[in-house]
């Protein structure tokens, strides 16, 4: 059987989408031997696995020159193969020496997080028999701008991309590429390379794998049913839906949802989860992703209205759940957008564009959150009082609340009994987290074992509390 090897160090996510491989590499000695190296997706620049790893740079050049094997990168795999990425989106120079330089092509920042079509545009050994064609699926990147430097890398995929840095306006952005030196490929564009992949046949020809044996090599991957419920599909309970919101935007759903997740599917032993996004920024699911290393689905996008008959977001609510009932899912986490009250002010007859009208609609538990970063304690339990009245109003007040980058000090600690106190006579629970040490934030520079280690050192927090609650509200 021919040895394919996945790169599976720091910040590595080889289980965001359906890739064939059946060798696990983290250690040095082992990329030598294989047939076809795939470097995943993740933050593999951002986590630094260069400088992190000594052998992962000299490992893999040796393996390219050599020529005997092919690699594939996909996103930051083929960012970890360019000469350097500019991690700065605010738009300034701020290239780093994250790439190993195989691909002679460097990246600026372009945010795209949704489906696109990408068109092959030249015959190579990656797309033999595909020129013309169009292939379908999704972009989840901050820094997706890829400029080639020389003829050394020749382009043979454009995609045609519908919304970019946060705008409803199209573009389109080569995103397939070849090193003309070595059998080396890339990709910016997710879900081509899956079990009925023409790209993939194609790659899996090259080191004579035949298409009766291609199946074999998807085997280590992820299946649906891993996920379900341990109490089983007949057990008669439903799923419960719990909307993690926040006062304002940057106050640590993402964080919250991630610790919520590693909780309910490991850290609980009850209930097993999964995870979705309201409206179309797939990137905060990353994290959560991260740490159950489980693969993206549409389904975790959640359709978001927003101006007209535009909307942010892949799949209507209502297939989601009942997607995540006919997988047998005990808790589906859904982060929200932004503050609980943006885009509440837009009214439709169908959809929603709001969290709050979503949870309103859905009929959903809530976690809120507001963060003690912004305008002190003060500010932040005004906040978390004035939401709570506005969800109170409609009968969703949260079954939790949560205080993130909490401080202390003898009138802050009593504030904060006395908040608890309050809350408490209206059944809600009250949690303080202190700050962590993460200094970014999926939107922009992320280090996702930043993430996992900061998501378990709460999740403990956490756990009690939301299954305390959770064993107060009712089951949709």
């Amino acid at each position: 059987m021919k040895r394919i090897g996945v790169l599976s160090v720091r910040g590595a996510m080889p289980y965001y989408e359906e890739l064939p491989f059946n060798v696990r590499i983290n250690e040095p000695g082992i990329i030598k031997d294989l047939d076809l190296l795939i470097l995943p997706p993740g933050t593999l620049v951002e986590s630094q696995v260069l400088q992190r790893y000594g052998w992962i740079e000299r490992e893999i050049w040796d393996y390219v020159e050599r020529g005997g094997g092919f690699t594939v990168g996909v996103c930051s795999g083929t960012q970890l193969l360019s000469r350097a990425v500019n991690l700065n989106v605010k738009g300034l120079p701020g290239y780093s020496r994250g790439g190993l330089g195989i691909l002679d092509i460097v990246f600026e920042p372009l945010i795209v997080t949704g489906p696109v079509r990408v068109r092959i545009t030249s015959e190579t050994w990656v797309t033999r028999d595909l020129v013309g064609t169009e292939l379908t699926g999704w972009q989840a990147h901050t820094y997706g701008r890829m400029r080639v430097l020389s003829d050394n890398v020749q382009v043979i995929g454009v995609s045609h991309i519908p919304r970019y840095n946060y705008r409803n306006e199209e573009i389109n952005a080569p995103t397939l590429v070849v090193s003309r030196k070595y059998n080396v490929f890339g990709t910016m564009v997710h879900g081509i390379l899956g079990q009925n992949s023409p790209i993939m046949r194609n790659i899996l020809s090259e080191i004579g794998v035949t298409e009766d044996e291609v199946p074999n090599y998807y085997r280590g991957g992820y299946r649906e049913n891993d996920w379900v419920s341990k109490r089983g599909g007949d057990s008669g309970v439903g799923t419960r839906v719990i909307t993690v919101a926040s006062t304002m935007t940057g106050e640590g759903k993402t964080l919250i949802t991630s610790a919520l997740m590693h909780c309910l599917s490991g850290g609980a032993g009850y209930y097993v989860g999964g995870v979705a996004k309201l409206a179309g920024d797939i990137r905060d699911l990353h994290p959560s992703l991260y740490i159950l290393n489980r693969p993206l689905k549409p389904w975790m996008s959640i359709k978001l209205r927003w101006g007209g008959s535009k909307s942010l977001g892949w799949v209507n609510w209502r297939e989601v759940l009942r997607t995540v009932r006919s997988i047998g899912l005990d808790v589906l986490i859904v982060e929200g957008v932004m503050g609980l009250l943006t885009g509440s002010s837009r009214r439709y007859r169908r959809g929603f564009s709001s969290t709050l009208d979503f949870i309103r609609q859905v009929n959903t538990d809530v976690v809120l959150i507001a963060s003690a970063n912004f305008d002190g304690i003060e500010g932040a339990l005004l906040r978390l009082k004035t939401h709570i009245d506005i969800l109170a109003r409609y009968g969703r007040k949260p079954i939790l609340a949560i205080l993130n980058n909490a401080y202390t000090g003898s009138r802050e600690n009593r504030m904060l009994r006395n908040f608890e106190r309050k809350i408490s006579e209206l059944g809600i629970l009250f949690v303080t987290v202190e700050p962590l040490p993460i200094h970014s934030k999926p939107e922009e520079l992320i280090d996702l074992e930043d993430y996992k280690e900061a998501s378990m050192k709460i999740s403990g927090t956490l756990c009690n509390a939301v299954i305390n609650a959770l064993g107060k509200s009712r089951l949709l």
